[in-house]
């Protein structure tokens, strides 16, 4: 799978880290990240993920991921492009600082976790949101060694 990264520049020059983003993508990934099809991770502020959420999800507010699944076009099933996830740069920032964390940590986290809904992990039932932060916290604490 090819993984893409746009608008890096929107990052802080800490958070500037383009192979760990790709490797977090990855490892969310799984299996997959073997398959044709690409994914693009995509920086934004607070003001364009807003627009973007109310454009495509009717919801007029900032959020801090987002992620769509592309459409399977291919023949007979064949793998096609996977998908957008969308990060809000000002929104990690402001979640890394109530949670205690470092920015790059929960824009690693939030990169994880709109890969996984991509992968199909759901996150409005209690199970499954327990099922689904554990294997996002597992993988980036991976990255991170902590």
């Amino acid at each position: 799978m090819k993984i893409t990264l746009f608008h890096g520049a929107l990052l802080p020059a800490s958070c500037r880290k383009e192979r760990l983003f790709r490797a977090a993508c990855a490892a969310a990934l799984g299996r997959k990240k073997t398959s044709p099809g690409e994914l693009n991770l995509i920086f934004m502020s607070n003001r364009e993920i807003r627009r973007v959420n109310k454009q495509y999800l009717n919801h007029d507010f900032a959020t801090d991921v987002i992620a769509f699944p592309y459409e399977s076009a291919g023949p007979r099933g064949a793998s096609q492009p996977f998908g957008d996830v969308y990060v809000s740069v000002d929104q990690a920032r402001l979640q890394a600082k109530e949670l205690g964390h470092s920015h790059l940590k929960e824009l690693l986290t939030l990169a994880v976790h709109g890969t996984l809904h991509l992968m199909g992990f759901d996150d409005h039932a209690p199970a499954d949101r327990k099922r689904m932060f554990a294997r996002q916290d597992a993988i980036v604490a991976a990255l991170l060694r902590e």
